[in-house]
């Protein structure tokens, strides 16, 4: 299965760091900086001094960080719409980092896998290979954890098979609406003229038949095409849990 690619952005109350992570890779996209108009401070002890009331102070700053926080929103949406970006990693302070939370539409929200405490100042590359990975790996678990789960549920219900045989032939009835596939697991098989495909030539029962050099890859694609999901296993005592590939079906 390929790897997703995820967006991370690493801001402070100006600036946002973005950065695009697939695997090991990581690039860094042109930051984003929100000018702050000039202005006076407040001075709550200086009645000379040039500066605003303390309520129109604060209110000007909390227009400023909603006029940031917007900014690197429509940032985000358009660089995972152009980089097909399926997670977002959020870095900065604990304040920031929700301020920015917050200001996220659902859409967009639903993609953040987590966040990390990082500084856009002084950032390395390697922290944010290091806080992206962290971020997959422990939000992978708990998805699949909750797919695993489903699945268990389905079986009792039947409305889910176990192993190749029965998944093909559930995704040749189509009833797949989701299949799950342990990272790694491949098989060869065939396919046959009308498009069904299977793990020997002995199922073909006459009809013409090409070789498939991985059924699980075909399976998937075949899931997708159908408007299913593909959720691939790599917890091992989740991937455990079944026999290679597995599938959560629409009807029992």
């Amino acid at each position: 299965m390929a790897e997703s690619t995820l967006l991370a952005v690493v801001l402070d109350h100006e600036h946002a760091r973005l950065f695009l992570v697939h695997g090991a890779d990581v690039i860094e996209l042109p930051c984003l900086v929100t000018p702050h108009p000039r202005g006076g401070r407040f001075h709550s002890d200086r009645r000379d001094s040039p500066g605003r009331g303390e309520a129109a102070f604060h209110r000007h700053r909390q227009e400023e960080e909603r006029r940031h926080y917007g900014a690197v929103a429509r940032r985000l949406a358009a660089l995972t719409r152009a980089h097909e970006a399926r997670e977002v990693l959020v870095g900065g302070s604990e304040p920031v980092v929700a301020g920015l939370t917050r200001a996220l539409p659902r859409p967009l929200a639903t993609l953040v896998v987590g966040t990390a405490d990082l500084n856009p100042v002084r950032l390395t590359m390697a922290q944010v290979r290091r806080a992206a990975q962290a971020a997959h790996r422990a939000h992978s678990v708990v998805t699949e954890t909750e797919w695993v789960q489903t699945l268990d549920e389905a079986f009792g219900a039947q409305r889910a098979v176990n192993g190749i045989r029965p998944v093909l032939r559930a995704l040749d009835e189509g009833q797949v609406r989701a299949l799950l596939v342990v990272a790694g697991f491949s098989r060869p098989g065939y396919r046959v003229v009308s498009g069904r495909l299977m793990a020997t030539k002995a199922e073909a029962t006459g009809e013409g038949v090409a070789r498939v050099p991985d059924l699980v890859v075909a399976a998937a694609a075949e899931t997708r095409r159908r408007g299913g999901t593909v959720v691939e296993l790599t917890e091992p005592r989740l991937a455990a849990r079944i026999d290679g590939v597995a599938a959560l079906l629409r009807h029992s």
